[in-house]
């Protein structure tokens, strides 16, 4: 019988359903790639013990693109919430941002320092639902032998 495996791509369209970020689409396949997984990466190394185990960094082949087992869609769901996560942080973390936030006087509604609040508004809302997420699915599947009193 034939494994089931779960792509790459499989996570990589869950993940820019979620978002929009035309500039993504300008990099060459390859460097897109590359991005996306690096931010799955950091993803999964994110979630806990339990998603881990599922998704176990060894049983994947970089090559071909998959993960050598079936990932349930709970699962996508929660890294696609992490990669969210990481890729907002080179925009809160923008040093050009904190410039124009620091010499800008005025706090009107379109000013440099306003993005940058609704950027950082946004990437603690992305952490926050990726961390219920993983917690969430984290008690669902929790055996309870395994707990200790």
């Amino acid at each position: 019988m034939k494994r089931k495996r779960t792509s790459y791509e499989m996570i990589f369209n869950e993940f820019k359903d979620k978002i929009t970020d035309p500039d993504l689409l300008l990099f060459s396949q390859s460097l897109q790639v590359a991005i996306l997984v690096s931010y799955m990466n950091k993803a999964i190394v994110k979630c806990n013990r339990i998603v881990k185990d599922i998704v176990d960094l060894s049983l994947r082949s970089d090559e071909v693109l998959t993960f050598d087992v079936e990932i349930p869609v709970e699962v996508i769901d929660i890294i696609t919430e992490w990669m969210i996560v990481f890729w907002l942080q080179p925009y809160v973390n923008n040093i050009e941002n904190l410039r124009n936030n620091i010499s800008t006087k005025d706090f009107s509604h379109f000013s440099p320092a306003n993005l940058l609040e609704k950027i950082g508004d946004r990437y603690d809302t992305a952490r926050k639902n990726a961390r219920n997420l993983t917690n969430e699915y984290s008690f669902i599947i929790a055996d309870m032998k395994e707990l200790k009193v």
